[in-house]
């Protein structure tokens, strides 16, 4: 029998929990096809009703791809509920096969979702998955399986939670095949057979050291994995706590091996011959003890050698980490600073101080030779903060020790988290129609347009003087121009000095000489404006 899973991804169809279950699956002797459908939130028409289209091309071959199928799996995040649906209703109104969902945000929403499907995959879907896919094989009934929730004849059957995978390192690593896969092909504009080619297309392209180490120009095809599963912080913002929450007193944060990581690697060099550098997109990756850092960074640096990019939270950075991972191949560090007011603080649950930000930092810093400037992350647009609490934030940015980047994030009360109940309980989210206008068409990294905001946008300017951003920022001005009506005049600046960005990159890749560089930014702009 043969299972087909489509995997709603964000353009670099990192897509770990369907590579996941694929690979699972495979290991296991099972028929699996993938058929992966890139794009951001922005991709597709906002249509009346909220709804996202589908060409009508693309939906004809998702069903051609699934007429064989004895089960079609879909999984996705929240905002990408609207496609999800969509491509559930062509399948139950072309084929005859049972439709099961799972990630995020069938985790965190299942009898929502039974609205459109047959069957939720509630948390960790390798054993469950397993388990549903020998049941229709041997015609048996699936109603009683742990982690599903089955909608029969009218009636849904919710069923209690397995116990979570203890040992990651008895998982195959994910799926970064193309036997029988399948990708959405931005400039064919359709579904295509996935190709090598097509897999360094989708890569993103992350910082490199060639030359000056602030040279912002050099990027690398990067290859992303995860080494674990859970995070060590539980914020408010993040489904992580659901999940936390949904399987506690298990210890949801689990670590796969030194060697097993290895051996994935190993197979990425040698397999995909393209790939420049590694992104362990782990949450907080330096949650590892300094001795498995250690381990780590001896056995990268003897197996893999390739340039490599992590993600750290303030609390988890040490000189010991960075110095040994900074020898193995570390040269870029991103780091989540979210907000320093205590209204955020408060409301996050995540009482981060500004001195343990600040001595992160100057960690960096200390390296600052050796690593490309770091990228801090901020939220904005919390509702439940004023102009004079960013400022707070806004003044912790300030002091961080030039050169860095920032990215700045705008903040989504999605389903499952302890946000998303706040909204709904303080009258933020009043109807259906507000929900669907501020998580699942919201665009998470294109913050408002607000003085405050464009503050934060300039702050990110290495060379861009402190002092007036520090002056602009005093409470005369925030009167003078923090005012709704100029919203749409911040926008505009915000554009115009996005693109000014980007022109720039494109001459001094024509300068360079550097068209394959060009060519890659045309194929994501395409991307995301088809």
């Amino acid at each position: 029998m043969r299972t087909t899973l489509i995997a709603l991804t964000p353009p670099d169809v990192s897509a770990f929990g369907t590579r996941a279950l694929s690979a699972y699956l495979k290991k296991h002797g099972k028929d699996v096809r993938i058929i992966f459908l890139p794009g951001g939130v922005e991709k597709y028409k906002y249509q009346k009703g909220y709804q996202y289209e589908y060409e009508k091309l693309i939906l004809e071959q998702i069903i051609e791809l699934g007429k064989e199928s004895g089960l079609i799996g879909i999984s996705f995040m929240s905002n990408y509920l609207a496609r999800a649906m969509q491509i559930c209703q062509a399948i139950k109104i072309s084929l005859d096969v049972p439709v099961i969902v799972g990630g995020i945000h069938p985790t965190v929403s299942p009898e929502e979702c039974l609205r459109f499907s047959d069957m939720v995959c509630i948390g960790e879907g390798e054993e469950t998955l397993l388990e549903l896919i020998e049941k229709i094989e041997t015609g048996k009934n699936y109603d009683h399986i742990q982690n599903l929730y089955v909608k029969r004849a009218g009636k849904i059957y919710k069923n209690p939670l397995r116990p979570l995978i203890r040992d990651l390192d008895q998982l195959p690593f994910y799926d970064f095949g193309t036997d029988k896969q399948y990708i959405y092909d931005n400039v064919k504009k359709k579904i295509e057979p996935l190709s090598k080619e097509l897999i360094k297309r989708s890569f993103p392209l992350e910082p490199h050291l060639e030359g000056s180490f602030n040279d912002s120009y050099k990027r690398t095809l990067s290859y992303k994995t995860m080494t674990t599963r859970g995070c060590p912080h539980h914020c408010t913002f993040c489904a992580e706590k659901t999940l936390s929450d949904l399987y506690k007193g298990q210890g949801y944060l689990r670590k796969r091996g030194i060697s097993h990581i290895m051996e994935e690697l190993v197979w990425v060099k040698r397999e995909l011959p393209f790939v420049e550098s590694i992104f362990p997109f782990d949450d907080t990756f330096l949650v590892r003890s300094t001795k498995e850092i250690i381990e780590f960074s001896k056995s990268y640096k003897e197996l893999i050698g390739l340039p490599f990019h992590i993600q750290a939270s303030p609390t988890t950075v040490t000189p010991e980490k960075m110095e040994v991972l900074i020898d193995a191949g570390l040269v870029f560090v991103e780091m989540g600073i979210q907000s320093t007011s205590n209204t955020a603080k408060n409301l996050y649950k995540r009482w981060v101080s500004e001195e343990a930000i600040l001595k992160a930092a100057d960690v960096f810093q200390k390296y600052k030779n050796k690593i490309y400037p770091p990228c801090y992350h901020v939220i904005l647009d919390n509702p439940w903060e004023t102009s004079t609490d960013v400022i707070e934030t806004l003044n912790t940015v300030l002091k961080l020790r030039k050169p860095f980047w920032l990215k700045r994030a705008s903040l989504v009360c999605f389903p499952g988290t302890e946000l998303y109940d706040k909204a709904k309980q303080d009258g933020i989210f009043r109807t259906e129609e507000d929900e669907w206008e501020n998580i699942y068409s919201k665009h998470l990294h294109t913050p408002k347009g607000t003085y405050i905001n464009f503050l934060m946008y300039l702050a990110g300017f290495s060379s861009f003087p402190r002092w007036i951003i520090k002056l602009l920022s005093k409470s005369l001005f925030l009167r003078l121009f923090d005012r709704k009506k100029l919203s749409s005049i911040y926008t505009l600046m915000y554009r115009f000095g996005e693109m000014l960005i980007v022109l720039s990159k494109g001459l001094r890749s024509f300068i360079k000489g550097d068209f394959s560089r060009i060519y890659q930014y045309v194929i994501k702009i395409t991307s995301k404006t088809s």
